[in-house]
């Protein structure tokens, strides 16, 4: 599509292969340039590689992120909010999907 700029690389950077597949579709679905990582190594040489805007990211690995970048970072577990139902003995989380997207949108492109 001639005139229109492609979506900047995000990098999520999850060690939980599951989590980081699920971040991924996530972002790739609304059509975000995503790169991963789960590693340290890994993460270390998208970062010498590509230009990313914003890396993506669980609680316990922000400090990691961190040491290594100075780019935004979006912690896609405080998107993760429980469901309280009083008829069930369950706790089961909601994902506010749209909230983290557009979360990630205005940190990777803040016009």
């Amino acid at each position: 599509m001639i005139g229109e700029n492609p979506a900047p690389p995000v990098l999520v950077y999850i060690p939980d292969q599951r989590g980081l597949h699920l971040a991924g579709e996530v972002l790739r679905s609304r059509g975000f340039d995503v790169r991963s990582a789960s590693t340290i190594p890994e993460l270390q040489l998208v970062l010498e590689l590509l230009l990313c805007k914003v890396i993506v990211t669980i609680t316990s690995k922000i400090r990691e992120v961190r040491f290594f970048s100075n780019l935004p970072v979006v912690n896609i577990q405080a998107f993760v909010l429980p469901n309280i139902d009083a008829a069930s003995s369950e706790q089961p989380v909601l994902f506010d999907r749209a909230a983290f997207l557009e979360r990630v949108r205005t940190l990777a492109d803040p016009r």
